[in-house]
């Protein structure tokens, strides 16, 4: 899974095979508390050697 916050890169929580990845994860940058704009997308790692395969990116807006 990859999440990203308005004028911040993409963050990458990885799970493990056939499991679900929590949620619940915490990002301790006050200024990413304070922007409107957030973007999810799910993806599969193929390896080092292959691109992964994403889905569409959504984008939440508070």
């Amino acid at each position: 899974m990859q999440v990203r916050v308005e004028g911040y890169d993409w963050s990458r929580y990885n799970g493990k095979q056939k499991k679900s990845v929590p949620l619940d994860k915490l990002n301790w940058d006050g200024a990413a508390l304070h922007t409107d704009d957030a973007y999810i997308r799910v993806c599969r790692d193929k390896g080092s050697l292959n691109p992964d395969n994403c889905s569409p990116t959504k984008h939440y807006q508070r």
